[in-house]
């Protein structure tokens, strides 16, 4: 029974994986010949959360959260939920929300040409 467990939990996370990174995926399946899926994520989140990185917007990220929960709470609130269900970072959901701003009534043509909405964001 541990065995099947441990299949269907291999079969999950390449599913999810091959959604995100058919590189990836292909990765971890052969890894997945000489290790436990389960032990291999275990290690891996482990080093990952141990390695020291420069974090240079997290700083930013919190005021931009702060404000948001100043300025409305229940809004805050929503951004916390979309972003956990679609796993992503809240910076990350915070720049999706300004492309779709910036860029949803428009080609993502006329979004990336130089000049088309002025360089100018000294009032930002």
């Amino acid at each position: 029974m541990e065995e099947d467990s441990g299949d269907m939990f291999k079969y999950k996370l390449g599913k999810w994986i091959l959604s995100i990174d058919e590189c990836a995926f292909m990765d971890l399946m052969g890894i997945g010949k000489n290790k436990s899926m389960r032990q291999y994520l275990i290690e891996s989140i482990d080093s990952w959360v141990n390695k020291t990185e420069p974090l240079i917007t997290d700083e930013f990220i919190s005021e931009m959260c702060d404000f948001i929960k100043n300025e409305n709470e229940v809004l805050y609130d929503r951004l916390m939920k979309k972003c956990a269900q679609k796993g992503i970072s809240v910076g990350e959901g915070i720049f999706e929300s300004l492309s779709l701003l910036n860029c949803g009534m428009i080609s993502a043509q006329e979004c990336r040409q130089p000049g088309q909405f002025g360089d100018d964001f000294s009032n930002v």
